[in-house]
């Protein structure tokens, strides 16, 4: 009995999917024989951060007591235990080895609060490295642009903060993150670059850290791992400085704390084991640009996340990647206390090009794939356009050679020659690098997200009319990497959220994500290895724009507490149009969160001391047909009374289904501030209103809306205040376990699909098991799945007789998150024709059962179940 998983798309799907960037799942019991690694954490003293910086030097003793007492109960239960690590700060915790058959008897010993498997976080993409020759002119043709306006920023500043969020303004005024530490927790820095300090370990800007990949005191970024380069990349947007690329906050010093090494993932023990060690060195700011799909906002790596943060470290956290729909943010930015960052596009693209040696000499835009190695940042080649086949072509037929690749085009095909397919068939006829282009698009646009799986050699997508350009070449031209070509982006486009930005809410309907910041296209620091520069785009890049204005806000008031950090930036945040279609309203609540960051507007209101809104966002749930009550206080620490017109904005809704198909709807929440449009508050004192939300009406159940509560000064002088709130119409019960959108997209399909073999597509129908010929094909039941529920409780595959009883459960797992990703991703589920007991089921007539239990926002509430049941299996023996 097994499952085995599909990536988000197949190969008989018609669409092009991406995956996201960042997926979790459980480290195997069996990678380290009969024993396994569990994360225990204990509730019988607290975390040492937990208690007043006074009387953490005792909490630690405490904390030391208690996990020797915990050894020492396992040792009298006759639990073998190896500690692997302590935890102290951030936890109280240990990561231990112990016997696989040992590991159900921990949660039973006295003061345990909890047991878990560790988690695994997939490493980040690394940037792509560019040349200096190309990060020159990046700079100087983004400088000249901006050289218009009067408060123009400096041309690095726009290359690396960009000049929508008000980071160059507020460095003119003095704020650059002097005095303030940032904790980078990622793949390491490059301490040795010109822009992070320039010497060996420590130096004057990277004063510490730790790697705890390799379990050594030097967190050198290096060239080697799949995230190399990304933590050197963050730290450059945090507080990099030199002539060519600044920082968010350049005057800022950083420790750095390497998780992601030459492996491919990190479990969550050791990014726990970061954030401790943070805690101890007293960073005054963390960033984590990382994160895992599908985990709770309760796990291990979120309690940690919510300690640090209460005991006074913001903790800035990139939602996630993914083109893929609401409820798609990751963990741990669903964390509590951590701030979530989503991605916005910049107002302009720089785009890394090539040139060709025939014809204009006008450089050749392109967007890396992805899914392949980065393109190189020197040398040429020639081009050669390769038919749309999958065929085999002759060895060493395109040596040397960039293939020219567009994907067949005929809709009748079962079974399409996909870009990637195409690149792999031009890889193993020796070509060193292959451009996509896709015929049916906008002339003028890059495709975005080839398909499917991935290639050895370099693959770049490139427009339509740069590939006419090309096909009307002589045979032989050849392109040259290492050009750049900048363009300004439309107005559906510039500034705002970027379609790849992870969705919130959390899975369990927490307001995320918190804010939003440019991700797009940034170019920032790199190891010495990779160019010294380089260029990458996601949230990994919004959430350090975001870490370096903590930084410049802790500047200006070393005394904010987390909260404050938050609610000023929620407060101050602008509110996006709604991408692709900026005239039809605001983007959902659900992926913007309150909005882009503007740095000036938040340092106008610590440093001035400036009226604020609490709590600075409203979680309401699904609504089920009922109304939100909330209340909202404005503070008023000025010495004059200031008074506010009090209204809203609402946001587009955003329908079912949670993938990249979701529907907008123009029907928006109403909320309403109950008896009073105008609200005065006293000088030093406070104002309460009330606000009654409503669910929009004739939405489809489970359609998430959103908006702000807005107060408008009546003197223009004082700031406008806002409060974004975020809710869900209807019944979450109510949303289908089952993606629709699969069958939708697909419409010579069944989801689910009862099917004869692994890997097998088409309608529902029964199929027949026969164990007595001599084929193994028809040796096992299968079940294919795409689910679109956020989070199941608990998911099944259960096999009833012909009397309809349960008599074996191939499958049984619990907190299990959506497969559907961008809509069609699926699983498939065996039966391989056993009993509960291992013993063969006779033959006979059966069917195969999933019940899907529905985990609630509200815990109080028994999930809501829902069946589906296949035709029959006839099994014969």
């Amino acid at each position: 009995m097994n499952r085995q998983s599909i990536t988000a798309a197949a190969a008989l799907l018609l669409l092009p999917l991406a995956v996201p960037g960042s997926l979790a799942h459980a480290a195997t019991d069996d990678r380290s024989g009969p024993s396994v690694t569990r994360i225990i954490t204990l509730d019988s003293a607290p975390a040492a951060q937990r208690s007043s910086p006074k009387g953490r030097a005792a909490a630690r003793h405490a904390v030391d007591d208690s996990q020797r007492e915990l050894v020492d109960a396992a040792g009298r239960a006759g639990i073998p235990l190896t500690v692997h690590r302590h935890y102290r700060n951030v936890v109280n915790g240990l990561v231990v080895k112990v016997p696989a058959a040992q590991a159900g008897r921990l949660t039973a010993l006295h003061g345990v609060a909890s047991v878990s498997k560790p988690v695994v976080y997939e490493a980040p993409e690394k940037p792509t490295p560019v040349s200096e020759d190309v990060l020159k002119k990046a700079v100087a043709q983004a400088g000249g642009t901006a050289r218009s306006r009067a408060d123009a920023p400096s041309d690095r500043e726009v290359v690396t903060t960009t000049d929508l969020t008000g980071v160059p303004q507020a460095h003119r005024q003095g704020y650059t993150g002097k005095g303030v530490t940032v904790g980078i927790v990622d793949s390491g820095i490059a301490y040795d670059h010109p822009a992070l300090g320039g010497g060996g370990f420590p130096n004057s800007k990277v004063l510490g850290g730790y790697d705890f990949a390799d379990e050594d005191a030097d967190p050198y970024d290096d060239q080697y791992g799949p995230a190399a380069g990304h933590g050197t990349h963050v730290a450059g947007i945090v507080a990099g400085d030199d002539e060519h690329i600044v920082g968010a906050a350049p005057d800022a010093t950083l420790r750095s704390y390497r998780v992601f090494g030459t492996k491919n993932a990190a479990t969550d023990d050791v990014i726990i084991a970061a954030l401790d060690r943070a805690a101890a060195d007293g960073v005054n700011v963390v960033n984590m640009s990382l994160g895992a799909k599908g985990e709770r906002s309760s796990n291990v790596l979120s309690l940690a996340v919510d300690n640090l943060v209460a005991s006074g470290t913001p903790t800035v956290v990139s939602v996630g990647n993914g083109y893929a729909g609401p409820f798609n943010a990751a963990v741990p930015a669903v964390a509590n206390g951590a701030i979530a960052v989503g991605s916005t596009y910049s107002n302009r693209y720089p785009h890394l090009a090539f040139t060709l040696d025939h014809g204009s000499t006008t450089p050749v835009p392109y967007q890396d794939s992805g899914r392949a190695p980065a393109a190189p940042a020197t040398g040429s080649s020639p081009i050669t356009p390769m038919a749309s086949s999958c065929d085999p072509l002759p060895a060493g037929s395109l040596a040397g050679r960039i293939a020219l690749i567009a994907p067949v085009t005929d809709p009748a095909e079962s079974f399409n020659c996909r870009p990637l397919d195409l690149a792999r068939t031009a890889e193993a006829a020796g070509a060193v690098g292959a451009i996509y282009h896709e015929p049916r698009s906008d002339p003028d646009t890059i495709p975005v997200s080839p398909c499917c799986g991935t290639t050895g050699i370099p693959l770049v997508a490139i427009r339509e009319s740069d590939a006419k350009r090309i096909l009307a070449a002589p045979a032989g031209t050849k392109l040259t990497w290492g050009a750049y070509a900048g363009s300004p982006l439309n107005a559906d486009a510039a500034g705002l959220m970027d379609q790849s930005s992870s969705w919130g809410p959390g899975n369990e309907l927490e307001f995320k994500p918190d804010i939003a910041a440019p991700g797009g296209y940034i170019l920032s620091a790199m190891p010495k290895s990779l160019n010294w520069y380089g260029v990458n785009s996601g949230t990994s890049m919004a959430a350090p724009h975001i870490a370096g204005v903590v930084a410049l806000l802790l500047q200006a008031h070393p005394g904010l507490t987390p909260d404050q950090v938050r609610t000023t930036l929620q407060n101050t945040a602008t509110p996006l149009a709604m991408t692709g279609d900026h005239k039809r309203g605001l983007q959902p609540v659900a992926q913007q969160g309150a909005g882009r960051v503007d740095a000036m507007a938040a340092l106008a209101s610590v440093s001035g001391g400036r009226p604020t809104a609490t709590p600075s966002k409203l979680a309401l749930g699904d609504l089920e047909g009922r109304q939100r009550i909330r209340r909202v206080t404005v503070h008023n620490p000025t010495d004059q009374a200031v008074t506010y017109q009090v209204g809203q904005s609402a946001a587009v809704s955003a329908a079912p289904p949670y993938t990249s198909s979701w529907q907008p709807v123009d029907t928006a929440g109403d909320a309403r501030v109950h008896g009073v449009d105008r609200l005065t508050v006293a000088a030093h004192g406070s104002g309460t209103v009330t606000v009654h939300i409503e669910q929009p009406d004739g939405v489809p159940q489970g359609t998430l809306f959103g908006g702000w509560v807005e107060f408008t000064p009546v003197d223009a002088a004082s700031p406008e205040i806002r409060v974004p709130y975020l809710g869900m119409a209807g019944d979450f019960d109510a949303v289908s376990a089952i993606n629709p959108t699969f069958s939708a997209v697909n419409t010579t399909l069944d989801n689910p699909a009862l099917r004869p073999g692994y890997f097998s597509f088409g309608r529902s129908v029964p199929i027949t098991v026969d164990l007595t010929d001599a084929s193994t094909a028809n040796d096992e039941a299968w079940v294919m799945l795409s689910h679109g529920y956020p989070l199941l409780e608990r998911m099944r595959l259960q096999v009833l007789d012909a009397r309809g009883r349960v008599v074996a459960t191939p499958y049984d797992a619990s907190w299990v998150s959506r497969n559907s990703g961008a809509g069609t991703g699926m699983d498939f589920y065996s039966w391989d024709a056993g009993l509960a007991d291992g013993t063969p089921a006779p033959a006979g007539t059966y069917r195969l059962r999933f019940v899907f239990d529905k985990a609630l926002a509200d815990p109080q509430k028994a999930p809501g179940t829902e069946t589906w049941t296949s035709p029959e299996v006839t099994l014969v023996r």
